[in-house]
């Protein structure tokens, strides 16, 4: 994972930890875009994952349902704290991480569910990509839970 998007990460997570509410975010990658992604899934995040709703989606639309998951306000016993003023620089991080990775020119963007062997503790919301940029091939993975 290149340092520039795990910083950038990981300041997306601390912006957002809140009331009885956390957010975890993985890059993966990146990885051979010639391989399956069930292998590639084993290999960089856990031998036990299984998968469903594999669906090719436009880059603007994952790009959307990521914004919107970050910017989750959710409710009075699970939020992100001051979340308001916070939402320009979390979506200046999201788009310097994703710019990092080249996702503008992606030729392939693929959204997933995990049936086991989810990375983190979905509660809130969650969000899977395969994306594949230039041979390259980089999964994000995104979740809040409490």
């Amino acid at each position: 994972m290149p340092n520039a998007s795990s910083d950038e990460l990981k300041q997306i997570e601390h912006l957002l930890y809140g009331l009885n509410y956390a957010v975890s975010l993985r890059l993966y990658g990146p990885s051979n875009s010639e391989q399956g992604l069930i292998e590639t899934l084993k290999k960089l995040i856990a031998e036990d994952c299984e998968i469903s709703g594999v669906l090719r989606t436009s880059s603007t639309e994952a790009k959307t349902v990521m914004t919107n998951c970050l910017l989750y306000k959710g409710d009075e016993c699970s939020q992100p704290l001051e979340l308001d003023s916070k939402k320009t620089e979390i979506i200046n991080l999201l788009n310097k991480m994703l710019s990092t990775i080249g996702f503008e020119s992606a030729e392939m963007v693929v959204e997933f569910c995990f049936i086991q062997g989810h990375p983190a503790y979905p509660v809130f919301w969650d969000f899977a990509y395969d994306i594949h940029v230039k041979d390259k091939r980089w999964i994000f993975v995104g979740c809040s839970s409490d």
